[in-house]
Parts: C-alpha cells; structure tokens; sequence
C-alpha cells in the first residue's frame, strides 16, 4: 500500500510514510467495500482523548464502527472483529505457509514498540492486551464487556494474517494444544497411584491361598501390636 501523499510504499505494519512522515489510514483501504462516515458519539478515542466518529461499512450485513479522526484507530463491539475479518476474506482453504513466514520476517525485523494499557472507549476502565490468533504479530487491547480496540494500521495486518491462511493455522494451533493438554490429563489418570489400603483379616474369614494366610496372619499381629 502506498502513502496517499507522496506515493512511497509503506513500511510493513506502519501507516506512517517514512519519507513525508504522513499518517495514512490503511485500515478501511484494506476493505473489499466502500464506507459512510456517521456522526461522533459519545465514545472516546484512548489515545487522543477525541469523540470517536461512526463509521457504516458496505460489506456484507450492516456493520456499524468507531474510528478516531486522528490516530485511526477503530474500536468494535464483541464480536465484531472476528465477523468483519469472516466477511472481509473469503475463498482461503489453505494455509499460505510462504506468506506467513514473509509477515513472521516482517514482523522479526520491525523493533517492538512501546506500549501502554490504555483505557476502553466505554467504560474508561484499563483494557487487557492479548495477542491476537496465532503468529499474526498484532497485540490488541480488549475490554471484557465493550469490545476491542485496535491502533491504526493493525486491522490491515490481520486481513494480510487472514488473506495467508492465519484463521486456519490459529484453529489447527488450538486443536493441537486441546490434543496435547488431553494427553497430559490421561497420563496423569493413568500414572495417578492407587489407593493404599489395609488389609485386615476377620476370625473365621475364609482364605484362599498361602499368600491369603499370610497376609491375614500379618494384618492379625500388626493389630494386635497397636
């Protein structure tokens, strides 16, 4: 993608031109459809302390999200993200194992940045950071009960995630990881020592073997002991 100043390519997981220093919305670009801008609403940016704006996207379905003028950044109600990354790629049956490894390289050769918890839109209180999926570089920032928050630049970095093969490879990662932790609980049944016991012998009992005897005579005497 391109800077819509100068026209210089953008750096990998940046919306900013490292030539003019632009800061380009990448996010809604990266969409198959258009969009309508809405209104402000009450919600504030986190990061800019801005009304974020409404914003229809014409995809499939209505899909209705916030978007700061300043930053770019876009917060979705739950469930709303994984939903427009459903309906925004499609047609992937496999998994692009060359392209992960480019967007896993990518990432490698980008210095972390520097983060804070940040505060949700809604309810204003710190949001929790997550990794999303598997090996999709991005770290979002999520409320439990209002939704997620991602930084400008990031939702284009899980469409290219998703567009490789990413949602397949996280759902393999998490059916290997439910396989190894079943395995761990049946090794732990199967090794789990059995409940010790006392053998006690009653007068009269009957035996079966020598080794009944023995055992019945040596439950006799350790009581007896006692």
């Amino acid at each position: 993608m391109d800077c819509v100043k100068c026209g210089a390519p953008l750096p990998p997981k940046s919306n900013i031109c490292n030539y003019c220093g632009t800061l380009n919305e990448t996010d809604l670009r990266a969409l198959p459809g258009s969009e309508k801008e809405g209104a402000a609403n009450e919600r504030l940016c986190p990061h800019c302390g801005v009304n974020l704006r409404s914003v229809e996207l014409k995809l499939e379905g209505r899909f209705v999200i916030e978007r700061c003028d300043r930053c770019f950044g876009l917060f979705f109600d739950p469930h709303e993200l994984e939903s427009l990354i459903d309906v925004s790629v499609s047609n992937v049956h496999g998994i692009d194992y060359e392209r992960m490894a480019v967007l896993i390289e990518e990432e490698r050769n980008i210095d972390p940045p520097s983060f804070k918890y940040v505060e949700c839109p809604v309810c204003h209180k710190l949001m929790n950071r997550r990794a999303y999926g598997s090996r999709s570089g991005v770290v979002i920032d999520t409320c439990k009960n209002h939704g997620v928050w991602l930084d400008g630049g990031e939702l284009s970095q899980l469409l290219k995630w998703a567009k490789a093969g990413g949602q397949l490879h996280d759902k393999d990662q998490k059916a290997e990881e439910a396989r190894r932790r079943e395995r761990r609980e049946r090794i732990k049944r199967e090794t789990k020592p059995a409940a010790s016991y006392e053998h006690t012998w009653e007068p009269g009992a009957g035996l079966d073997s020598d080794s009944d005897y023995l055992v019945g005579a040596l439950g006799l005497i350790l009581r007896l002991l006692r």
